[in-house]
Formats: structure tokens, sequence, C-alpha cells
């Protein structure tokens, strides 16, 4: 194999490394917003949660206060039932008297639904008061795998930046230009060999005169078929 071919390959080989690495860390940071996207979510829930009980809390305060004025009113309805002089005012007493004791069995009633309910709800915030601070705890160690993942990632990146930066000057100007052309066409594998007399990634037969200075000359050739950059393998100068 022609030295400039050899070259080249070794620049392509760093360039397939620090392309796996740079989708490897752009692979993170999806991580990173799924898992702020749940504790979003667990937060919410929590923040609903605890907004149900509050209400809730309201609701039997106003009950409790409701049951106390009808319990009140009750006591002056006993009082004028004492205090009448006519069988007239006597009814209407006994009938003000059953109105209030009526209206405190319901209040009372629907303060045990409401007490139910509030505890239930309680329960349900505390649940996901828990998860939440579950789904914090695994997000923090999450994050602070990933960020180890990351300065990993990232150092292994710089060193194969500077391999290929160091590799690279081996290969003549030239020739570099022409591979980093192909390459910026989002092409991640650039060169290729020789499959006899085709092009091994797309199988385009190449001329007889293009093979043979490729064979010969260790020239490298742009495959008119897909646009790699070909090269002649060992065994094909044989």
């Amino acid at each position: 194999m022609h030295p400039d071919v050899a070259a080249l390959l070794a620049v392509q080989s760093d360039d397939l490394i620090i392309h796996e690495l740079e989708d490897r860390l752009a692979a993170l940071a999806p991580r990173l917003d799924t898992l702020a996207t749940e504790f979003h979510r667990a937060r919410s829930a929590q923040e609903q949660a605890a907004q149900a009980v509050s209400a809730e809390e309201r609701r039997q305060r106003d009950m409790q206060h409701r049951v106390s004025q009808h319990r009140q009113l009750l006591e002056r309805n006993t009082a004028q039932l004492g205090a009448v002089h006519t069988e007239r005012e006597a009814t209407a007493a006994v009938a003000q008297l059953d109105q209030a004791k009526r209206m405190i069995a319901e209040d009372e009633r629907e303060l045990e639904t409401v007490a139910r309910r509030l505890d239930e709800l309680r329960r349900t915030a505390n649940d996901r008061e828990h998860f939440t601070r579950d789904v914090e705890r695994r997000q923090e160690e999450a994050r602070t795998s990933l960020g180890a993942d990351s300065r990993m990632l990232e150092e292994q990146l710089r060193q194969a930046r500077v391999d290929r930066e160091n590799k690279s000057k081996a290969v003549p100007r030239q020739l570099l230009q022409r591979y980093d052309r192909i390459r910026s066409k989002k092409r991640v594998h650039a060169v290729f060999p020789l499959r006899g007399a085709s092009c091994s990634n797309c199988d385009t037969m190449i001329p007889l005169q293009r093979r043979t200075a490729m064979a010969m000359a260790g020239a490298t050739e742009v495959c008119e078929g897909c646009g790699v950059l070909l090269y002649a393998a060992d065994d094909e100068t044989q």
C-alpha cells in the first residue's frame, strides 16, 4: 500500500473514532432532558396533590364553622322552646329545633365525607412527595454518572483530535483536502478499497486505466457512483 494512502487511512480511523465519540457525547443530552422532564412531572403531580389537600382542608374548616353556627342556632332554638307561652309558639319553636338538628346531622355527614376524602388526599400527597424525592435522588445520581461519562468522553475526544491532527501531517495536503471535502458532505466513511474492478462501497465499475494508476502509482480516485475516495488494496497490486 502506498504510504500516502496508509497515512490517509490512519487519519480516517481517527475520524471514525471521533465521530463515534461525538455521537456518544451528543446522546447524553437527551438523557439529561428525560431526567429533567421526569422530575418536572413528578414535582407537578406533587404540587397538584398538595393543592388538593389545601383546598379540602379549607372545605373542612368551612364545614366545621358551619356546624358550629348550626349548633349555636340549635342552642338558641332550645332556649326559645323553654320560653314559649302558646301552643303556636311551641309548634314554631319545635319546627325550628328540628330544622337545626337536620342541618347539623347533614353537616356532620358531609364533614365525615370530607374527612375521609382528606385522608385519601393526604396519603396521595405523601406518596407523591416520596416519589418526587426518589426521582430527585435518582436524577442526582444519574447526573453525577452522566457528568463523569461526559468528562471521560470529552477527554477521549480531545485526545482523538490531537492524534488525528498529528497523523494528518503525514498526508499530502491536496489529498487531505480532497478527503475532507468528501467527509464534509456528511459522509462518515470516506475512503474505500477497490474490490476487484469495482468500488467496494457501491459496486460501480472503475475503468481499467484508473485502476492501473491506482495499483501502480498508489493514486486515489473518486468513485463516480457514490463519491467516495478509492484506493487499491494490497491484494489488488499483486
